[in-house]
Formats: C-alpha cells, sequence, structure tokens
C-alpha cells in the first residue's frame, strides 16, 4: 500500500489540490473517488482511469494507470504497487514530474490505438465505394491521423524541434495505400511528425531510420539535400518495438539504400 491516508481529507489541503490539479489540468476531471491512499480520475475524452498518491508534501509522488499501452511508453520508474484495478504505477520525485507524467498519460491514451480508429470509423460509416466516397474517406483519414499524430508527438518534429503547425507534416512509415487495414492507417506507431523537408524525404526513401532512430542516409540524397537536413547531427527518434517493426518495413521497401 502506498504510505499516504487511505482518505482524501486527511492530506494536508495544500497537497490534496496540487494531486487534484495534476488531473483536472490534463483532462481527468471526473472524480475524485479514494481508496487505500489513491484518488483516482476519469475523463470524459479518454479511456481509461488514473489514480495519484504523495508520501508527503514534497514527494514522492505515485501515478498509476490502466491504460496498458500507456504503461508500456510511460516515460517514468516503475513503482509497486498500482491502485486496485489497475496494471501499472510509477513513481515521479517532483510535483512538475507529476504533472509531466499525467499530461503525457492523457496525450498517449487519445492517440494510441483504437481511439483514432473508432473516430474514422464513425465518421465514414455512411460513406460508400464511389470514387468520390473513396477520397473523402482518404481525406477524413488522413485529418485524423495528423491530429492523433500532433498529440502523440506534443505538435514537435522530434528532429528539428519544429512546432510550427503549417510546416509539420503526418508522415505514414507504411503508405497508406499499401496497409492492410484501416486499423494500420490509423495506428500512431504507423506514423512519425516530421518537418516538412524531412518529411518529402522520409516519404521519397531518401531518408529512414535504423532501430536506434538514427537517421540513414539515402546514398541517392544530394549533397545540397544533405547539408539542410543534417542528418548526422539529428537526435535519435524515441521509437517502440511498434514503430521498429515498421521501420524495419520502409526500409525494404521504400528507403533507397
Amino acid at each position: 500500500m502506498i504510505e499516504t491516508s487511505s482518505r482524501l481529507d486527511k492530506y494536508p489541503f495544500a497537497l490534496a489540490s496540487e494531486l487534484r490539479d495534476a488531473a483536472n489540468e490534463h483532462g481527468f476531471r471526473i472524480g475524485p473517488e479514494q481508496a487505500d491512499g489513491w484518488l483516482f480520475f476519469r475523463s470524459a475524452s479518454a479511456p481509461g482511469e488514473i489514480a495519484v498518491a504523495a508520501a508527503g508534501n514534497d514527494g514522492p509522488f505515485f501515478l498509476s494507470i490502466t491504460h496498458s499501452g500507456v504503461a508500456r511508453e510511460l516515460a517514468a520508474a516503475p513503482a509497486q504497487p498500482c491502485a486496485k484495478g489497475h496494471i501499472a504505477a510509477f513513481a515521479l520525485a517532483t510535483r512538475d514530474e507529476l504533472f509531466e507524467a499525467v499530461g503525457e498519460v492523457y496525450r498517449k491514451s487519445v492517440s494510441l490505438p483504437t481511439l483514432p480508429l473508432e473516430q474514422f470509423e464513425r465518421e465514414t460509416a455512411a460513406l460508400g465505394n464511389t470514387e468520390s466516397e473513396r477520397i473523402e474517406k482518404v481525406r477524413i483519414g488522413q485529418s485524423i491521423f495528423r491530429k492523433a499524430l500532433l498529440t502523440y508527438w506534443k505538435d514537435t518534429c522530434p528532429i528539428t524541434g519544429i512546432t510550427d503547425s503549417a510546416l509539420l507534416r503526418a508522415s505514414h512509415i507504411i503508405p497508406w495505400a499499401r496497409c492492410g487495414s484501416d486499423a494500420e492507417r490509423m495506428d500512431v506507431h504507423n506514423g512519425l511528425l516530421l518537418s516538412s523537408l524531412w518529411d518529402a524525404a522520409f516519404d521519397q526513401g531518401l531518408i529512414s531510420f535504423d532501430d536506434e532512430g538514427r537517421p540513414i542516409v539515402s546514398p541517392n540524397l544530394s549533397d545540397a539535400a544533405v547539408a539542410a537536413l543534417q542528418p548526422g547531427s539529428a537526435p535519435h527518434l524515441p521509437l517502440t518495438p511498434e514503430h521498429r517493426a515498421r521501420l524495419a518495413w520502409h526500409r525494404v521497401h521504400v528507403w533507397q539504400g
């Protein structure tokens, strides 16, 4: 059991407010309910439930979640035990780390499978299979996919740091037309959020990435393009196993090696 009070009113007022704020400011506004020192919250727009707790005014803080996909990707130290009915818990040293982690849980909860797919299926349910309707399905799907990638990558190209929305592209790793299903097309692990020049190079197979997220340059990329992209100084992409599997496909079928 987390060594905090089992009742919300036993937390000091300021600490209880901070725990509420960590949830409420990041989309988890239904609650709190409390048990065994955990305060439980849900969201009207994100699946699953979170629970937060603290060992004292200065921490450490704890975050427990039910979303298995988020649990695999959350950048925080695992902790034991988790709240009842949850699958994983994490320890955060400071208030700021707790706030950042809850924000990351929300962003990934609304972008990881299967919410983008469910939204796509709802918005295209009435469309048939005429040429114009197929074009409309693609338009809807690419818009949903872009929004999901913007959320997943925090509105930032992970290579350049560019945050200008007009300069960011939702890059499918396995291209839309070559995906075997709508689930593949809508999966954020089948995409990278890249600035426009990086997107163009990636789409044309002039750049790919290895399993460590390092850029791989095609011999067909011009010296001028290499100078503009500067792949040798690019940070490594943070990749999941799902990203790596699709990038392996990209290196075989798209990259001009």
